[in-house]
């Protein structure tokens, strides 16, 4: 029987050769072994504190999960991004975020964790109720987190037993010079989210390198690298989902001649969609140029969608069609506002002229007020930067620059 100590190593080395990204990045923790907690846990300082006992009872394949989860909270820097927020609720949305990649690269998983299937996972609610959380793979856990928090109206009790599910909460320490990792500086915060980054840039060259680059993380890498939030593919993401599909044999699949197979062809129904442009006073140039730069790509991207743009402050100033080829349109559309911020009339004109729109997105800083709007109307709210936040939505789908 190995100890404790001897199984970490081992597991590490074992990653070398199985999953080099994840293993460059495990290399970077610093083990430490702490009877008093229950389980394993890390903290920003990248120290991984860990229970012998616990570790004795994992195979070294569910080891290997384990600590890749616990390096995973790490570079997507969940520990400072969760800092303001609910620790609890939050905590169970990192670990959805995570598990859900580690799945998809074929780790196996401890049966307490929160395993999602096929990108999804049901919570039972104390009350009886279940909440479902879909589509996993293309959401972080801040998306996630407000999604719960709608379900639960700020009551973590609501989601019941979930606590047994989870390993132990993220330590609060101090590093080797008595910095406590709850009362980071700004600076400090930066320094940490610095170096995991470079070590993720570093991972993702030694795994290219090795031609075993992990499932669902390249857009995720450059991102993390970027600093930035890749919100056109998450709306380019959103606007395809909707777009409803049916398959027909009417005409074979081009794709299929080679295999011999006759495979039937994907057809997407062309389907109505209403773009709202918020051109209060709050909305700077540099947001309504962004947003209209968007618009015009959603036009030229779908041949199936017929697009409705309405221009509204605190009232409609101008409704236009976009076609395919919108560049020339667009150039030459008046863009009017500079009033008030008001959405009840998009929703009311869409109810008395538009019946059959599938989608409204609505471009916007979210300073308006929902409980006059029509929450029947599938929407998505695109929040420019300094816009409200996402639990302030009470419905519909957020992203936010």
């Amino acid at each position: 029987m190995l100890d404790a100590k001897k199984k970490i190593i081992r597991a590490k080395v074992s990653l070398q050769n199985e999953k080099p990204f994840f293993a460059y990045l495990i290399m970077n923790l610093k083990f430490k072994e702490i009877k008093e907690i229950r389980t394993i846990g890390v903290n920003k300082f990248g120290d991984c504190a860990y229970n012998p006992d616990f570790i004795d009872e994992q195979s070294e394949d569910t080891l290997k999960g384990i600590l890749a989860h616990e390096v995973l909270h790490l570079v997507l820097e969940h520990l400072i991004r969760g800092d303001k927020l609910e620790q609890k609720l939050f905590n169970i949305s990192a670990d959805l975020c995570i598990n859900d990649l580690l799945i998809e690269n074929g780790f196996e998983l401890d049966s307490r964790g929160l395993i999602p299937r096929y990108h999804e996972y049901t919570f039972n609610k104390s009350n009886g109720d279940k909440v479902k959380i879909e589509h996993i793979n293309e959401k972080t856990a801040e998306q996630i987190y407000n999604e719960l928090l709608k379900e639960i109206e700020d009551d973590s009790e609501a989601i019941d037993g979930e606590d047994d599910k989870r390993f132990d909460k993220h330590m609060e320490s101090e590093d080797d010079e008595g910095n406590s990792d709850k009362a980071l500086s700004q600076e400090q915060q930066a320094d940490i989210s610095n170096k995991w980054k470079k070590a993720v840039s570093e991972a993702s060259a030694y795994a290219r390198q090795k031609g075993d680059m992990p499932n669902g993380l390249d857009l995720f890498v450059d991102n993390l690298l970027n600093q930035k939030v890749n919100w056109k593919a998450l709306l380019y993401k959103y606007l395809t989902r909707t777009i409803p599909h049916d398959y027909s044999y009417s005409r074979p699949s081009k794709r299929s001649f080679s295999t011999g197979v006759y495979m039937p062809i994907m057809r997407k129904e062309t389907i109505d969609i209403v773009v709202s442009l918020d051109t209060s006073g709050s909305i700077q140039r540099e947001e309504l140029t962004e947003f209209m730069t968007e618009i015009n790509g959603i036009a030229k991207s779908f041949n199936n969608l017929t697009m409705k743009l309405i221009v509204c402050d605190s009232e409609i100033k101008d409704v236009y069609e976009l076609g395919n080829n919108s560049d020339d349109e667009i150039s030459k559309l008046i863009i009017r506002g500079g009033g008030g911020t008001s959405h009840k009339p998009v929703y009311d004109y869409i109810n008395d002229n538009l019946p059959n729109t599938k989608l409204l997105v609505n471009f916007t800083d979210g300073y308006t007020d929902f409980d006059e709007l029509d929450n029947s109307i599938p929407s998505l709210w695109v929040i420019c930067k300094g816009g409200v936040r996402e639990n302030k939505i009470p419905f519909g789908e957020v992203i936010c620059l």
